[in-house]
């Protein structure tokens, strides 16, 4: 079977290889998985480069998430040959993958498997975001990085709640492809005026809540933008720069300041919670209306060319 594997930990471009390696054999328990579609995140980028929460065990077939049909099941299984199944699941750049059962995702057969190859990271990622700033209809919940796969996402649940979305972009021409998934604001913030600019947009209510990918001074900004009892959410770190606050500020306006990552979020979900999150992301997602197209596909054979996609949007391996 064709893979993409990388022999020492750096930078994808240099490291993946191309390799035509053996069949892996199910066993009792697992699916054998045909895969179709796998994205390039991210993460996958830095698992690449020995930098992500999980190491690499060398050499390594690369790729975190993707979805495809069973190719092979257990005699006992629930799962039919035959069916399609998101997974998240460490080697997924490859035609073939082996995955625990319970591990998988079982889709209808009309689920589009380019939505379904992204289901598993972002779509958990914002849900889970979406909790945890425990935000309801007519609140405001503040966006950074506004034209991020995982915004977009963030917009589009939000607003089946009535959730009220700002968010920041840098460049104006970003704007309204977010207004059209329903932001209710998009804005290209300038430092030093988040703040005046919120309580004119909010008409001095506040946001509840922020969700921040970005971190650094523009965090600071949020924190002092929270109305009392608000919430920020970090989970990105596009910015390397401190983030400072006042104590009094967060103290007297109790403030809510939280750290977040999908695997923990998920892994500290009851059966029932994650069988909700699942269900309601499979029908909100599953939608024509529900915009997550890729920005480019290419044939695992081109994937050289899929790395060095640098016009923005997801970019998707076909195998």
């Amino acid at each position: 079977m064709k893979a993409l594997v990388f022999e020492q930990a750096g930078n994808a471009a240099d490291v993946i290889q191309l390799k035509h390696l053996a069949y892996p054999k199910p066993a009792r328990g697992q699916l054998l998985v045909r895969v179709k579609a796998s994205p390039i995140h991210p993460a996958d980028l830095l698992f690449i480069e020995g930098k992500y929460r999980y190491k690499p065990a060398l050499p390594q077939i690369a790729g975190l998430e993707g979805a495809g049909y069973v190719e092979e099941a257990g005699h006992d299984s629930i799962i039919p040959k035959g069916s399609l199944v998101a997974f998240s699941k460490i080697g997924a750049w490859a035609q073939y993958v082996i995955v625990d059962e319970q591990d998988v995702v079982l889709l209808p057969d009309t689920f589009p498997v380019q939505k379904a190859a992204q289901l598993t990271l972002n779509p958990y990622t914002a849900y889970g975001l979406i909790q945890e700033a425990k935000v309801k209809s007519g609140d405001w919940l503040l966006l950074t990085a506004g034209h991020s796969t995982v915004s977009r996402i963030v917009i589009q649940l939000a607003a089946e709640k009535g959730i009220c979305v700002i968010a920041t972009v840098r460049h104006e021409e970003q704007k309204q492809e977010l207004l059209a998934l329903k932001a209710e604001q998009v804005i290209v913030p300038a430092p030093g005026e988040l703040k005046q600019t919120i309580n004119e947009l909010t008409k001095g209510k506040g946001i509840k809540a922020a969700v921040d990918a970005v971190g650094g001074p523009l965090a600071t900004e949020i924190i002092s933008s929270l109305s009392p009892g608000g919430r920020l959410i970090a989970y990105g770190l596009l910015d390397p720069k401190p983030t400072s606050y006042l104590n009094a500020e967060v103290v007297f306006k109790n403030l809510m300041i939280k750290g977040f990552g999908v695997r923990g979020y998920v892994e500290g979900l009851s059966h029932e919670e994650r069988t909700h999150m699942i269900s309601h992301l499979v029908h909100s997602i599953g939608r024509a209306e529900f915009k997550l197209s890729p920005a480019a596909t290419y044939p695992v054979d081109e994937f050289g060319q899929a790395l060095a996609y640098d016009k923005g949007g997801k970019v998707l391996l076909e195998f």
